[in-house]
Parts: C-alpha cells; structure tokens; sequence
C-alpha cells in the first residue's frame, strides 16, 4: 500500500500502514504505559493525546477505512493526493476561500448599449481590483446612450461593488477541493475549517464528504470554537466609496461644466481693473540669489555593511523553537540567501553570507518554503539585494517544515551554495524575481 500517512496517525503508534487491528491495538497499549504521565517518568499529556488520537481512528474500521482510501494511491478515483489547492485566474496564487465571479462593464454608444461581463475565478484582492477596473470602464463608457444607459451603468457599479455575481454551486466545488488538498498536504486546521463551511451545502455529494471529514477529525481532537475561518470577502468602507465615486464623478462633472458655462464672464473685466490699478516692477537680474541646490538624493546602496549571518529581513517575529537552516557560502562571492513561501512566493526571510563562510537561519516557522540564493557586489538601498547581481538561482524541494501536523519536533536542513550547480542541485532565476519581497 503507498501510503502517504499525511497526519503521521501510523507513524504516531510506530505501525506499518499494512498492520492488522491487533497489531494497532498492541502498540497503542504499548505507547500508551511509556507516554503517559501517571505511568512514566518520561511521558506527557500532548504525546499521550496524541497517541490516542491515532488510535481512536485506527482502531475503527470504517473511520481506518476513509482515512486508508483518501491518503493512498492504490484507489486513483478515491484517493484525494493528486488534487491540488485551488489558484487564482488572475494572480495564479493559491488562495483558501476562492470565489466564482462574474462582474459587469457596460458600453454605450447614442441608442445602444451592452452589458459585457468579466467572468472568472478569484482571490479577494484580485477581486476588488476586478471590481474597481470594471465599474471604472462602465463611469467612463456606460454614460453616452438613450434612453436605459444610465440605469444600466448604476446598476452594473452597485453589483460591483457588492462583490460581483456570485456561482454558489462552483463555489462549493472550489472549497471542497481545497479542503481535500489541504487534508492531502497536512493542513489539517484549514482543511477541517472549509468543511465546516460545506456540512449544509446543496451538492449532496459535497456536504456528505464534508460532514465524514468533520466527524474524522473532530474525533482527532479539532475543536470547533478555536478553529475558525476569516472572512476576507467582506466589504471594504474604502473599496465602496471608491463605486460611489466612480458612479458619481462623470455626471457631476458633466454639471458642473455646464453650470460654469451658464455663469457671465466676468474675469476681462477684472483683468483690466487689475491692469490699470497695479504697475509691474521691474527685477534686477544681479540681486537674486544664487541659492545652492539642497534637494536629498536617495543613496542608491545599503546604509550599513551587514555581518555574516545577519538577518537583512524577517516578515514576523522569530519563532521559538522554530525550523532551522544552516547555509555554507564556499565560493569567493558575497551570497544573498532567500526564504520564500512556495505558495505565494511571498518573502519570509533573507540571511546575508560573506565569501568562504556558513551561517544559520533560525526561527522559522511551519510552512511550506523555497529556498532562493544569489551571488553580487554591494547591497542596494533597502538592504535586501545587490546592486549588481551575478547570478541567482532556486533549489528544487518544495520544504514542509510543519512540527504540529507531523508531531515531530522543529527540523533543521542544509544548503551549499555553488557558483554553478549541477542539473538537478539549482535551477537559474532571473534576477528580477529574485529581487521581489
């Protein structure tokens, strides 16, 4: 059986995923005397619950059966480890809480109009841009048309600024995958979030799935008061003002002109009041003042020169205990090294390495990362680049640093950065992207 066993529940009892219930039931009384506080030295309660946990499930036939069937990969049309997490068709970021939306921009032209929309699948911040990009095309389009034009561009601006039309049923498929994927990857707190999202859905199929992915891992001790999903989707004060401008701008404007064009003129007459009351003054070239120029240039380099090891950038606080890194420089070049989110590709850490030197990168925290380095001369202003860089490049592993999914304790890896790596050891990356955050 190929097992991939992503919420480690064999590898907790110390069994072979092809072990007989006896086999389970034998090493759970085992572990259970060694991990146990009352009956060992050495046990403690989160080894002993976790222990149980692995054990309740395994222990049940139906409950082992599901678990067996999702996670290997002998069942192609059960299984759930093919399926990946669900991105963005604008960003192609991996995004939890994906939506199906469709927006609306209206054009006009005297005694037309049409109504086009922009259909697609979205994360919350492509979304409002989405948003915000048609209601513009529709202020500035939308207007010029008898006799529904207008009533057909407020409308379409008052849909996009409520989100857009939403397709309930492929939202509902969207979210199910995800909580799938996320169950085949370890995630188990956001996976078991999405399905608690699911339990009443209108595709019976889904809710079904749902309901037995929230049994299984409620019975593995997920607490719905502290597991819970944010709401990103909610409506912004400043994205709505934004509508209500763009809906409001043009016929406003349009107003005022006319308005201004209805009132007398009266600026000829006041310029020759003004002509006949004041008299220019003549300059002598000679008296002004030659002032120096005391505009502030941006220094284009780094304002300090970082030690080996030191941390350039950190996005949150160092972690403890957290993953460790440790990174060996032995070419004769300065190095950059660049820890990343391998879903977003978001910056989470960068560690500044001298010629001929190693260093550790400590405190980081669970996830899924990519490991980035590049070799250059003199960092730039902001500290986190070179000012010329002579190459960059990308180990392959995508690294599941997680301690709570696996149960295991905080992990450390190592690097060896080379001037020109092996087929297989790094792959190039365009200096640019290197130099995102």
């Amino acid at each position: 059986m190929r097992h991939s066993d992503p919420e480690g529940l064999y590898r907790a009892l110390g069994v072979m995923p092809t072990a007989d219930q006896e086999e389970i039931k034998n090493a759970y009384r085992r572990l259970a005397k060694e991990t146990h506080p009352d009956t060992s030295s050495d046990g403690s309660s989160f080894h002993f619950h976790k222990v149980y946990n692995a054990y309740k499930i395994l222990s049940d036939i139906q409950s082992r059966e599901r678990y067996d069937r999702r996670f290997t990969r002998d069942d192609e049309d059960y299984s759930w480890l093919g399926i990946d997490p669900v991105c963005c068709s604008r960003c192609g970021s991996v995004t939890a809480q994906p939506r199906k939306l469709s927006f609306v921009r209206v054009y006009s032209a005297v005694f037309a109009s049409f109504r086009r929309p922009v259909e697609g699948i979205y994360c919350q911040r492509c979304a409002q841009t989405e948003a915000i990009k048609s209601s513009l095309f529709t202020a500035v389009f939308g207007w010029w048309g008898i006799p529904l034009a207008p009533y057909f561009t407020l409308r379409a601006i008052a849909r996009n600024a409520l989100g857009g039309t939403r397709d309930m049923a492929a939202e509902e498929q969207l979210l199910w995958q995800n909580s799938r994927a996320f169950a085949a990857k370890g995630n188990r707190k956001l996976s078991y979030a999405l399905a608690r999202k699911l339990i009443d859905a209108s595709d019976s199929e889904v809710a079904e799935g749902a309901r037995e992915l929230v049994e299984d891992m409620e019975a593995r001790g997920a607490n719905p008061r502290k597991i819970k999903l944010k709401d990103p989707w909610r409506i912004k004060p400043l994205s709505a003002m934004t509508h209500l401008t763009l809906a409001a701008i043009l016929p406003l404007g349009i107003g005022g002109v006319v308005l201004e064009s209805l009132q007398p003129d009266n600026r000829q007459e006041t310029r020759e009041i003004a002509a006949l009351t004041y008299a220019a003054v003549p300059v002598d070239p000679t008296t002004r003042a030659i002032l120096p120029d005391t505009t502030l240039k941006p220094s284009p380099l780094c304002w300090k020169v970082p030690e080996n090891g030191e941390v350039l950038y950190r996005i949150n606080p160092r972690v403890s205990p957290g993953h460790g890194i440790t990174l060996i420089n032995d070419t004769p070049k300065e190095a950059i090294v660049k820890v990343r989110s391998a879903f977003s590709k978001r910056l989470i850490a960068a560690v500044y390495m001298v010629a001929n030197a190693s260093a550790e990168l400590g405190g980081i925290p669970d996830g899924y990362y990519v490991v980035q380095y590049a070799f250059g001369r003199q960092l730039a202003n902001g500290c986190v680049s070179f000012v010329t860089t002579d190459g960059a490049w990308q180990f392959p592993d995508t690294e599941n640093l997680r301690t709570i999914a696996t149960g295991q304790g905080p992990q450390h890896l190592d690097y060896s950065l080379s001037l020109a790596p092996e087929q297989g050891v790094a792959s190039p990356v365009k200096p640019y992207a290197f130099n995102l955050n």
